[in-house]
């Protein structure tokens, strides 16, 4: 933060100069992603200023950088020349995302644009979605030949390498472009340089094939820990690469999204970009499935209406057993639908295993705070027999919490559906009704006691 208004005191005090030069010095030694976070805050009135400031190689380096609206309008407010040579200075995946952005007709006029080769390529790429790892990758990569020797590829990176998304990989492919291998930089700078490189690469290669979802590649990176991988074909044939930096978005991306189904908000939503009505109307079903919920709540109440009228002490515990229920069913259904995305629960296991364990859990907790809210309930209501039913009532709702948190994911999971989903509002609307007939059928068993 210091550093952020460190940035624009010196920008702000560069433009009251009217010193271009000074201006284009000083953003030149700027980080991209601090001159794009800049763009964010400035006042409109500077912003194409600061960016017209900038020298064409930065600029591109930003627009990568700026959030989806902002990259529009310094797209829409610059000469169409310019806008041209900036968009032609992106990677093909960069470049393709951007036009995935835009209305069609105005990507369909930008790639009319550019060269038949670069058109076909992008083309290529915008046939996959976003979701999927063709649609993260990229085919400006590095790849030679299996009889190829190392001294010509050593001899032709300065040529090849300043196109390429990264140069820390060189791939090996055959005649087909079927990929056989892979050297690293190390690896091939040490290496003898009369040999081929199917003398020194790793036939072992780590790849991902063009269908699978982002989720899963981002787990492949997580697993391998590379900084790229080869996207292929049911053939083998290398399409393009995928890199680290497009992992981390996919991966902000996705831990968003399961924190948004948890609280039962179904998907993320542009804040910016959506009016009220629309995310009201993308909220309400979770609201009207809480408020049946908690309308059989109340039809439980009602139906021991006479156990309430005979012991009005009961209802004092009402609330703090709902809401202990509701939290251990969420915290058991976030630690299963959490280890089901990051593969540390098996899904080949069986359920039972995994729904004991945590049963065993919520057996534990509930044990420990049925002891302690039984003898609040005693010493706060002077009744031996309401701490008893109290301290009853919480051991088995919150096994029973337990139990349903991981139950439902887990179910869910098998079934080929989103274990996300079920774990907001879903089970604790069930919980409230469950903790309401354990907590009234315990008063109801001891009412003689109670009185």
């Amino acid at each position: 933060m210091i550093q952020d208004n460190l940035i624009l005191r010196e920008v702000m005090r560069l433009i009251e100069d009217k010193n271009k030069d000074a201006m284009m010095e000083y953003l030149e030694e700027l980080h991209p992603t601090d001159i794009a976070e800049l763009l964010e805050i400035l006042p409109e009135e500077n912003r194409k200023y600061v960016f017209n400031s900038l020298a064409p190689e930065k600029a591109v380096q930003v627009i990568e950088e700026l959030e989806h609206d902002l990259r529009l309008y310094f797209l829409n407010n610059l000469p169409h020349n310019y806008m041209m040579k900036l968009l032609k200075e992106m990677s093909s995946d960069e470049m393709a995302d951007f036009l995935r952005e835009l209305p069609d007709e105005l990507s369909e006029r930008l790639l009319a644009m550019l060269e038949a080769e670069e058109r076909t390529e992008i083309e290529n790429l915008l046939k996959y979605d976003e979701s999927i790892a063709g649609g993260l990758m990229t085919t400006e990569y590095l790849a030679f030949h299996l009889d190829t020797s190392i001294k010509e590829v050593l001899d032709k990176l300065p040529d090849v390498a300043p196109a390429a998304e990264t140069i820390y990989y060189i791939y090996v492919v055959d005649n087909d472009n079927r990929i056989k291998g892979v050297v690293s930089l190390r690896d091939l700078i040490l290496a003898d340089p009369k040999l081929p490189l199917k003398d020194v690469m790793l036939t072992d290669v780590k790849k991902v094939d063009v269908w699978m979802d982002q989720e899963e590649v981002a787990k492949a990176f997580e697993k391998y820990g590379l900084l790229g991988m080869p996207v292929v074909d049911q053939d083998d044939t290398l399409l393009g690469i995928i890199t680290v930096d497009d992992v981390f978005d996919v991966i902000e991306e996705e831990d968003t999204e399961d924190i948004l189904k948890l609280a039962g908000a179904d998907f993320q939503i542009d804040v910016d970009d959506t009016t009220a009505w629309y995310r009201a109307y993308r909220r309400l079903p979770w609201l009207l499935i809480a408020i049946i919920g908690q309308i059989l709540s109340g039809s439980v109440i009602s139906g021991f209406s006479e156990t309430l009228e005979a012991v009005i002490a009961l209802s004092f515990f009402i609330p703090v057993l709902m809401d202990m229920g509701g939290n251990v069913g969420t915290q058991s259904s976030a630690i299963i639908v959490r280890g089901l995305a990051t593969d540390n629960i098996d899904i080949n296991k069986n359920i039972r295993e995994n729904i004991v364990r945590e049963s065993l859990v919520g057996l534990l907790l509930g044990i420990v705070c049925g002891l302690a809210t039984a003898v609040i309930a005693y010493i706060w209501q002077g009744i031996p027999m309401l701490g008893l039913v109290v301290g009853i009532s919480m051991t088995f709702t919150l096994a029973v919490a337990a139990v349903l948190g991981a139950f439902v994911p887990l179910t869910l999971n098998k079934i080929g559906k989103d274990p996300a989903v079920s774990s907001g509002p879903f089970v604790t609307t069930v919980l409230d009704i469950v903790a309401l007939l354990i907590y009234f059928g315990s008063a109801s068993l001891f009412m003689g006691y109670l009185l």
